[in-house]
């Protein structure tokens, strides 16, 4: 049975702030690395009857580790597996059969990993999404607990990077794809009532989407697109405003967000044979999607914005 999962994004910068306010990068290399060799002798000792040794901490009341840290020889790229470990148990059952809980020890979890992309050079995170596992901003608080306990910078902190193209870009695309936004005060209920005729009350905000039909070549009327966003682009009370869109005819579709401009790349996995992503394959396609230009290059996109 195949399934495609879409699995999203986000790029970082580790900075720490100056007393005159000026952020400096600040290099991950040496702590990562420190991890990835304390990893490496506890696999080596573990005939010994040692365990693998890894950094575990609690997020939200739950469990949460740095499972793996790995370079890719061909980019020298850091890769980090995080995870969090569910406690609660799925069930396992077939399509007619009756549903069994698995039988985990106490001590054991079920796993959910999240990769991240490492670039020591240029100082950027790339960090996965994964809503069923540890998110970019728990992934961030725990590299800063790293940074904070090997005391090597103050007021350390690891800054989303923002499209500052975004705006520009919104308006110069080739192909509409999606626009979604959530509207609240008198704009909500303006569409309401144009929509309803009524001005129902207890409504806090509205959310519309617009998609293109299915295929490769379909796409929202430009003209149309592009007045929805000058209309909405500068509204205060337009809380999200993004668009999918292809910049060039040849081009990937790509998430443009235009209230929080957060930089974002996307891709999708056919789970065709896996039956959940595997964290190697997540980061092949991160380095693809970070260095190539075909599918994104989002390196030069970021180094291009500074």
């Amino acid at each position: 049975m195949s399934r495609i999962k879409r699995v999203g994004f986000n790029f970082f910068k580790p900075i720490t702030r100056l007393e005159n306010r000026n952020e400096v990068p600040i290099n991950l290399a040496p702590i990562f690395e420190h991890i990835r060799v304390q990893y490496i002798a506890a696999r080596g000792n573990s005939g010994a009857g040692d365990q693998e040794y890894k950094h575990v901490y609690t997020y939200n009341f739950e469990p949460a580790r740095l499972s793996e840290v790995s370079i890719d020889i061909a980019t020298q790229y850091y890769h980090l597996t995080f995870e969090r470990l569910n406690y609660a148990l799925p069930n396992r059952t077939t399509l007619h059969g009756d549903s069994e809980m698995l039988d985990l020890d106490d001590d054991e979890y079920i796993g959910h990993e999240a990769s991240v992309l490492y670039d020591p050079i240029n100082h950027i995170l790339m960090i996965q999404r994964n809503r069923d596992s540890l998110g970019p901003t728990a992934i961030s608080s725990f590299i800063e607990s790293l940074v904070s306990e090997a005391g090597v910078a103050n007021n350390f902190s690891i800054a989303m990077i923002s499209d500052s193209t975004a705006r520009r870009r919104a308006f110069t695309q080739t192909a509409y794809r999606k626009i979604s936004t959530k509207v609240v005060g008198d704009k909500a209920i303006g569409i309401i009532e144009r929509l309803f005729d009524q001005r129902p009350e207890g409504i806090d905000n509205v959310e519309i989407t617009f998609n293109s039909r299915p295929g490769r070549a379909e796409e929202i009327d430009s003209e149309f697109s592009v007045q929805l966003l000058e209309d909405y682009i500068d509204d205060p009370n337009v809380q999200r405003l993004r668009i999918n869109s292809r910049e060039h005819e040849e081009s990937p579709v790509e998430p443009i967000d235009l209230i929080n401009h957060k930089l974002e790349a996307h891709t999708t996995f056919d789970l065709a044979a896996a039956r959940q992503l595997n964290a190697y394959r997540v980061f092949e396609d991160m380095v693809r999607l970070y260095d190539v230009e075909e599918f994104g290059g989002y390196k030069n996109k970021i180094l291009r914005m500074n």
